[in-house]
């Protein structure tokens, strides 16, 4: 269910980064149009979700090895969910553009944060 949820999702970030990146901004920011992305985001999204989905699919060895990477990047997001919102916001964003953040999202990045980290666990039992 995990792969077929993130297949998707990285096939839409493939096809349509810039109607997923849109939707997001919409969901977290209070002021979406206000924000600029650098010009190297879209691109980087489609790279992203062609990497993610040739590791997803490449072997179960890799796909196993995709979920540890998860939990990495979970612990990241669980444990400092303020600087690493700020961080790929200062990344993604140009030097005009100030995102203000719904008050939501610290809270859900640290949610995430902890899915990752229990996906990235559960795997970690699961090979022992």
């Amino acid at each position: 269910m995990l792969r077929t949820l993130l297949t998707t999702v990285c096939t839409i970030e493939v096809l349509a980064p810039e109607a997923l990146i849109t939707t997001a901004e919409r969901l977290a920011l209070d002021n979406s149009g206000d924000c600029e992305w650098q010009s190297w985001v879209t691109p980087g999204a489609r790279l992203e979700g062609l990497v993610f989905l040739g590791i997803m699919w490449r072997s179960e060895e890799s796909y196993s090895a995709f979920k540890k990477f998860l939990g990495l990047i979970g612990l990241l997001a669980l444990l400092y969910p303020r600087t690493y919102v700020d961080y790929g916001a200062k990344v993604a964003y140009t030097t005009e553009s100030t995102p203000e953040w719904k008050p939501w999202v610290y809270r859900g990045t640290r949610l995430v944060g902890l899915l990752y980290v229990l996906i990235s666990l559960n795997e970690l039992r699961s090979e022992s």
